[in-house]
């Protein structure tokens, strides 16, 4: 049964004379983020069906595209690019680099950042893998009907974009702020130097002596 046809499937119906229920029952097959799920999911699998060397995969496809339309893009770029998050990014590339798909650099402007290219085996492997892109592209639009299709690619380009937005508030949140750098402090005043004590002049007492012995005295003994 295709996506459509599980959407059509079971109609909503309202009963006669009865006042809508507050709280609509779920319905998984009237879902839009499974639907999307289930989209995305037709395109890995008509992507997986055809035949591709290596075993690379549709993610893997498109992260090789964008790498090519921004030569030397750092990994932040990418992932707004892609949509891939951080984590599952940073492991398919360090993958890929070990396969020889791609290189990784420091980045000019930012020396904590990486730039990342593609190499000449990935350039080789990102145009195997075009033709397996334009049948997924081509079966996604012959699942809509004909008349909808501009209005399909519309509102598909609404929800990247409101993913974008998403992301950069994320990123905003989670980057630390700087803050103004406090006031220098005066310097702490210096302690007053210690006088050194007056010394006083020593005086001395003079000796007192004993009276000298009468010649009375002497003479006896």
């Amino acid at each position: 049964m295709t996506i459509r046809a599980e959407a059509q499937r079971r109609p909503v119906r309202k009963a006669a004379g009865r006042p809508a229920a507050k709280s609509e029952s779920f319905r998984l097959s009237e879902s839009p983020s499974h639907m999307l799920r289930r989209a995305e999911q037709f395109a890995a699998d008509m992507f997986a069906r055809s035949e591709l060397r290596d075993g690379i995969t549709l993610r893997q496809s498109v992260l090789l595209a964008a790498i090519a339309e921004s030569e030397g893009a750092s990994q932040s770029d990418l992932v707004r690019t892609t949509g891939v998050d951080r984590s599952t990014l940073a492991e398919m590339m360090a993958r890929m680099e070990r396969r020889g798909l791609i290189a990784r650099a420091a980045a000019r402007d930012d020396g904590r950042a990486k730039s990342v290219r593609l190499t000449a085996q990935g350039r080789r492997r990102l145009e195997s893998a075009m033709p397996a892109m334009r049948v997924v592209d081509r079966a996604l639009l012959a699942a809509v009907p004909a008349p909808s299709r501009a209005l399909f690619r519309a509102l598909l380009v609404s929800l990247a974009e409101a993913a974008d937005r998403v992301l950069a508030e994320n990123e905003d949140v989670q980057a630390p702020k700087k803050s103004a750098a406090p006031a220098p402090k005066p310097p702490a005043p210096k302690p007053p130097t210690p006088k050194a004590p007056v010394r006083k002049p020593l005086v001395r007492k003079p000796v007192a002596r004993a009276p000298a012995a009468s010649k009375k005295a002497r003479n006896k003994r």
